[in-house]
C-alpha cells in the first residue's frame, strides 16, 4: 500500500512539472515577437479612461486635495502661469507645448511594446470663474492584447527546457530527503553519536516514517550501548570484589603455611594444631566462596535446568532451620503449603536467608509463609540495629552489594543474588524492606498447575 501511495505521490508531482513549464513556457512565448501576431497586440490607456481620472482629480483639486491619478500633472491659468505641479511634472511643458507635443495617434494600438509619452489637457474653472487649464504628461508601457504562442518551435524547446529544469529541482529535493535518511543512517554506526536531534524530515509519509524508524533504531543502540556500558563498569566492579574476596582467605592460607615452614621445629603440636585449623577454616572459606560464585553463575544462565517437584514449604523450612542449631527461629502462617519448586534449589534459598539474618542480624528470625490469590509468600524477618534506608536496601540484591563491613563478619556479598536468581528460575520476585528495626525479605512464587 506504501509503494502505492508513493508512486502516486511521484506521479502527482510529475503532472505537476510538466503543467507547470506548459504555463510558463505559453507565458514566456508570448512575449516574444515571434511567429504570428494578433494585430494589434498592444493597447494603451484610452482617452475616455484619461479623461475619467482627470475629471476625479479635477474635483479633488477644487476639494482641496491633491490629485493622485496615474501621470504627472500641472495646473495653469490662461496666461500659461503655472498654478500647481506634481513633483516630476516638465517645467517647460507649458499648455502650448504640449498641445505642440501630443499627437492624434499617440493612443492608438499597435502590434509592438514601444513605451509612449501621453498628454492630454483638460479645462479648468479656477477662483471667481478665471478659466485654467489641468495638463497630464505620462509614460506609459503598453498591454498586451492577449496571450500567444508566436513561434510553435520555440514553444516547444522551452517547455521541454523548463520540464527538465523542474525534474532536476524535483530530484534534488527528493536526493536531499535521501541525504537526512543517510545522515540518520550514519548515526547508527558512530560509537558516540551526538545526542542533539536532527531537524525533522519534510516530505511524504513514508519517508517520514522511514526516518521516525531509524531515529527508533538509534535510540535502542544508544540504550543497547549504555548498557553494555554499565554491564562493563558492573563486570569490573565484580572482579575488582571477587579478587579481595579470594585473595583474602588465600593470603591468610598463604601466611599460616609459610609461617608452619619456617616454625614447625620450634612450634608446639598444640600451637602446630590451632595454626591447621586455621588454614581449614580459611580454606573453606575459600570453597564456600568458590561454591557461591559458582552457583551464582549457572543461575544468571537462563538455560540453566530447573527440576520441578511437589513439595511442603512449610516442612523443608522447619528442615533447613534444624541445619542451623544455634539460631532461635519462628516459622508462623500456614501448618501446609504446597509448593511446585526444585527442591535443591529451594533449600539453597532457605538456606541463603537464614545465614543472612544470622550474619548481618541481631537475632528474633521470623519466617512466615502464606498462600493467597497473588501467590505463595516466603517471608524471612529479622532484627536489625538500625531501619535501613532504601538506597541501602537497593544494594543488597546486587552482587557484592554489601559494604566492606558487612562482609568482613563472613557474608560473600552474594547471598542474596543467589536467593534472586533462584526466584527468577521459578518465574517468582524478591522485594526488601525494612522497618521498626527489622529487615525483611520477602519471596513471591506464583501459582503453577
Amino acid at each position: 500500500m506504501r509503494r502505492i501511495k508513493l508512486t502516486v505521490w511521484m506521479l502527482v508531482l510529475l503532472l505537476l512539472a510538466a503543467v507547470l513549464s506548459t504555463a510558463l513556457a505559453w507565458l514566456l512565448a508570448s512575449q516574444l515577437p515571434l511567429g504570428t501576431k494578433t494585430v494589434p497586440r498592444y493597447y494603451y490607456t484610452t482617452e475616455q479612461e484619461v479623461v475619467q481620472d482627470v475629471k476625479r482629480d479635477i474635483a479633488r483639486y477644487e476639494n482641496g486635495q491633491s490629485p493622485n491619478g496615474p501621470y504627472e500633472w500641472a495646473i495653469y491659468d490662461s496666461d500659461n502661469r503655472r498654478i500647481d505641479a506634481s513633483d516630476k511634472y516638465p517645467e517647460d511643458l507649458t499648455p502650448s507645448r504640449l498641445l505642440a507635443a501630443q499627437t492624434p495617434t499617440e493612443r492608438d494600438p499597435s502590434d509592438t511594446g514601444k513605451i509612449r509619452t501621453l498628454h492630454h489637457i483638460e479645462a479648468i474653472d479656477l477662483s471667481e470663474n478665471e478659466p485654467g487649464y489641468f495638463l497630464t504628461v505620462q509614460s506609459e508601457k503598453p498591454k498586451l492584447n492577449e496571450y500567444q504562442i508566436g513561434n510553435s518551435s520555440t514553444f516547444f524547446l522551452l517547455q521541454l527546457t523548463l520540464f527538465i529544469l523542474f525534474l532536476l529541482l524535483l530530484t534534488r529535493w527528493i536526493a536531499g530527503l535521501f541525504r537526512e535518511l543517510e545522515r540518520r543512517l550514519e548515526r547508527l554506526t558512530v560509537e558516540s553519536p551526538p545526542t542533539e536531534s536532527l531537524p525533522p524530515v519534510r516530505g511524504p509519509k513514508e519517508f517520514k516514517l522511514f526516518a521516525q524508524s531509524i531515529e527508533r533504531i538509534e535510540q535502542e543502540l544508544r540504550t543497547l550501548r549504555m548498557r553494555d556500558q554499565e554491564r562493563f563498569v558492573e563486570q569490573l566492579r565484580l572482579i575488582t570484589s571477587l579478587s579481595h574476596d579470594l585473595r583474602t582467605p588465600l593470603t591468610s592460607i598463604q601466611g599460616f603455611i609459610q609461617w608452619l615452614t619456617e616454625k614447625h621445629e620450634t612450634l608446639s603440636a598444640t600451637e602446630r594444631a590451632e595454626l591447621l585449623a586455621i588454614v581449614i577454616r580459611q580454606s573453606e572459606t575459600l570453597a564456600a566462596r568458590i561454591d557461591e560464585l559458582f552457583t551464582l553463575a549457572k543461575l544468571s544462565n537462563t538455560d540453566y535446568p530447573v527440576e520441578r517437584i511437589s513439595l511442603d514449604l512449610v516442612t523443608l523450612t522447619e528442615q533447613v532451620l534444624e541445619l542451623f542449631p544455634g539460631i532461635d527461629g519462628v516459622i508462623d502462617g500456614l501448618p501446609h503449603v504446597t509448593l511446585f519448586a526444585d527442591p535443591m534449589l529451594l533449600r539453597r534459598l532457605l538456606e541463603n536467608l537464614i545465614r543472612n539474618a544470622t550474619l548481618h542480624g541481631t537475632g528474633d528470625l521470623r519466617i512466615t509463609i502464606n498462600d493467597d490469590a497473588e501467590g505463595i509468600h516466603l517471608i524471612c524477618s529479622n532484627a536489625i540495629e538500625s531501619t535501613y534506608t532504601l538506597e541501602e536496601l537497593n544494594t543488597w540484591l546486587t552482587p557484592f552489594g554489601t559494604s566492606d563491613a558487612s562482609r568482613s563478619s563472613g557474608g560473600s556479598g552474594i547471598g542474596l543474588s543467589i536467593v534472586q536468581q533462584i526466584m527468577a528460575r521459578h518465574a517468582g520476585s524478591v522485594a526488601l524492606t525494612s522497618q521498626d528495626n527489622r529487615f525483611i525479605v520477602t519471596c513471591r512464587f506464583p501459582h503453577v498447575s
